[in-house]
């Protein structure tokens, strides 16, 4: 859990964040693998405030990050 704490002593709710992942690695041949990664992030989909948008020169809340799922492959030779 992460609660923020600003400058001007206001806070914003305790919040927390699930991120898996997960890799997989594949020999070809000789040195040469390819690898296969999965993330998803956020995985409750949990809305939280990073800022209440007060204070000077900030004006609008700032939100966390929501569900997110990323995938991607590498050549490794």
């Amino acid at each position: 859990m992460i609660s923020g704490i600003h400058s001007d002593g206001t806070t914003v709710p305790a919040h927390y964040s699930v991120n898996l992942g997960v890799e997989k690695s594949l020999k070809l041949t000789g040195k040469q693998m390819l690898k296969a990664r999965l993330d998803v992030v956020n995985v409750t989909d949990n809305i939280y405030e990073l800022r209440d948008g007060t204070g000077v020169g900030v004006g609008a809340p700032s939100y966390g990050e929501r569900f997110g799922l990323f995938g991607s492959l590498s050549y490794v030779f």
